[in-house]
């Protein structure tokens, strides 16, 4: 009996190491070294795992600067028969300043759950007189290196023609060119492209190198970025610059020998392993930042400006359809008009309809085919109206009038379609209509004119007055109901009417409808596993509800013009910068092949926390 309680106490100290091993085993560690450090120096930061982890997602290193990384290692150990695994991942960081710095917890999916690792406190120290030494002579040498370096890496901006009308289209490239092995390319700033309503054109997700002469030197050249531009604002434009890093590969101990007329020719041959098998082999990081581009957009002229001109620059064609043309009163026909040619399609306008007072018409619906490629827009925007006759009769539709900038004829073009013909006939659902012509013919019944004598049994007693319906409350509400509701049938058509012409609210209230139906589409890319597809869908849903919601047009649509509008609405700032960042995953996914698994998914998630967050913030 003195044994039992020992034995208990064994057992559930065995049931406890059982289940806390597991439980340990799923648990997501962070780690800094060294620590403490110094103001200036590099330290790293792991975040582990001794089990499968996945969607892996790493805290902002607020107060840090990033100097590498996410590198992830597996390892494996096998101990008495047991078989031990670890995954990590790690950044490298630096501090520039002196005190306490908190690394906030990454997330990963680890044993089938979402775990958060612990919370990191990073202690930085003034550095000591040989420190600070050292690290001035090492900041020096690397500084000189990267100045080399930059004469033989560099970023570089062109544009088709610096010279357009407002609205003309111009192609702006974004080249990488390099004399040197690069090991990994990252852009940091995408242009924000301030006074153009832009358009990415596709391209590769792998950088495609080829040479190219440029003073006598062959350069290694890829375009990183390929983007349709439509200058919205006369005047002169800046092409913004675009930040980007390259990690290069170096042979820096074949400087002090090298006996070349080129003084760069030490690094730039460091990619032959057999040119000195001697040497000593280094990766340099060389920040990038492209030269600003200057671009001249003159105005439109403004003698004989069409009534119908809503900003069209191009060269284009019009073409309509009208299906059916005879149906029956509140059947629907569709008149589709087609816009077809090379310019800023994208940025074309419904055009307006003048239509009989008898046929009813609502916001039509858009659709685009339109390629973006380097000799800039081209295609196809299709606008849907749909019609709804009211009254029987011929009809007459008015010709569609679309009026464009031509610019190799350097004047005002207007395109007229032909004009319809619409025969409506009488259909079941037509009920009599105020106002209108009676046509019917009332038929008059004789009834007997005998005097009829009154029956005195008490089943034929006349009602005494308020004892039958008439007079009563039900036959006054049943007197007044018809009125009412022909009053509120007419307060419901103004208020829909009003509601209608409205575009601005009808925009905002289809906002999220819109965006959710981008996000399913994007949903079912994520399924297919189609990267470029499902961040042009997230990116696009994004770009289009701030476009509705806020009201904003897409000529004026940017990064700034969002933001402000979002301040003026009173919008928590994270929501803001949440939005930038997953504008900024999108523009980067197409340079990064070897993303963590599941960030596609989180992107979704992110995308649809933004639209959510925004719904119940502009509420308030």
């Amino acid at each position: 009996m003195q044994r039992f309680p020992f034995s208990l106490l064994f057992v559930l100290a065995s049931l406890i190491t059982a289940l806390v091993q597991p439980l340990s085993a799923q648990e997501l560690t962070a780690t800094v070294t060294p620590n403490p450090v110094s103001i200036g120096e590099r330290f790293q930061v792991s975040f582990s795992s001794s089990a499968a982890m996945a969607n892996f997602r790493a805290p902002d290193f607020e107060g840090l600067t990033l100097v590498g990384g996410p590198m992830q290692s597996q390892s494996v150990r096998i101990v008495n028969g047991a078989m031990a695994q670890s995954i990590s991942y790690t950044y490298i960081l630096q501090a520039k300043a002196e005190g306490k710095f908190t690394i906030p917890a990454a997330s990963a999916d680890v044993g089938g759950k979402r775990v958060q690792s612990n919370p990191v406190v990073v202690q930085v120290m003034k550095q000591s007189a040989q420190q600070a030494a050292q690290q001035a002579e090492e900041q020096a040498a690397e500084n000189e290196i990267t100045k080399q370096l930059q004469k033989g890496i560099f970023l570089k901006a062109s544009v088709n023609k610096t010279n357009v009308m407002r609205g003309e289209q111009i192609v702006a490239t974004y080249k990488l060119y390099t004399r040197i092995t690069l090991t990994n390319y990252t852009p940091r700033k995408m242009p924000a492209l301030t006074g153009f309503w832009s358009q990415d054109i596709e391209s590769p997700q792998q950088l495609l190198f080829n040479d190219e002469v440029i003073n006598g030197q062959v350069f290694r050249v890829a375009a990183v970025k390929k983007v349709v531009l439509f200058p919205q604002q006369s005047g002169t434009l800046e092409l913004d610059a675009m930040e980007a890093e390259v990690v290069a590969r170096v042979n820096v101990g074949r400087q002090r020998n090298n006996n070349s007329r080129d003084p760069f020719d030490a690094f730039f041959h460091g990619s032959d392993p057999f040119a000195d098998p001697f040497g000593q082999v280094q990766d340099v990081r060389v920040p990038l930042r492209s030269p600003v581009v200057k671009v001249t957009v003159r105005s439109l002229p403004e003698a004989s400006v069409p009534a119908e001109f809503n900003g069209a620059v191009g060269t284009f064609s019009l073409e309509t359809t009208l299906q059916p043309r005879a149906t029956k009163t509140n059947e629907p026909v569709k008149l589709t008009v087609r816009i077809s040619g090379k310019g800023n399609l994208k940025l074309i306008d419904p055009v307006k309809l003048k239509l009989p007072p008898d046929i009813e018409t609502y916001e039509p619906t858009s659709k685009d085919n339109i390629d973006m490629s380097e000799v800039g827009a081209s295609g196809e925007k299709k606008f849907e109206y749909l019609l709804i006759p009211r009254f029987a009769g011929e009809f007459k539709i008015p010709p569609v009038v679309f009026a464009y900038y031509d610019l190799d004829k350097k004047r005002y073009i207007t395109l007229q379609s032909e004009e319809y013909s619409l025969a409506v006939e009488k259909g079941k659902d037509e009920g009599a209509v105020v106002g209108g012509k009676y046509t019917g013919k009332d038929a008059v019944t004789a009834l007997n004119s005998d005097i009829r004598f009154i029956k005195l049994g008490e089943s034929d007693r006349l009602p005494r007055r308020g004892e039958g319906f008439y007079g009563s409350t039900g036959f006054f509400v049943a007197l007044g109901l018809p009125v009412a509701l022909f009053f509120g049938f007419i307060f419901y058509r103004r208020r829909d009417e009003q509601l209608r012409s409205d575009i601005a609210l009808m925009k905002t209230r289809s906002a999220t409808r819109i965006a959710t139906k981008r996000l399913k589409e994007a949903k079912t890319f994520l399924q297919e596993n189609d990267s470029a597809k499902f961040h042009d869908a997230v990116s696009k849903a994004l770009w289009g509800y701030m476009s509705d919601k806020l009201l904003i047009s897409q000529a004026t649509l940017s990064r700034e013009s969002v933001q402000t509008a979002l301040q003026e609405r009173n919008v928590a700032s994270s929501v803001c910068e949440q939005f930038a960042k997953t504008l900024d995953t999108c523009e980067f996914a197409r340079f990064a092949p070897t993303q963590t698994e599941g960030a596609m998914q989180h992107l979704y998630d992110d995308a649809i926390q933004i639209i959510s967050t925004l719904e119940d913030q502009l509420k308030k």
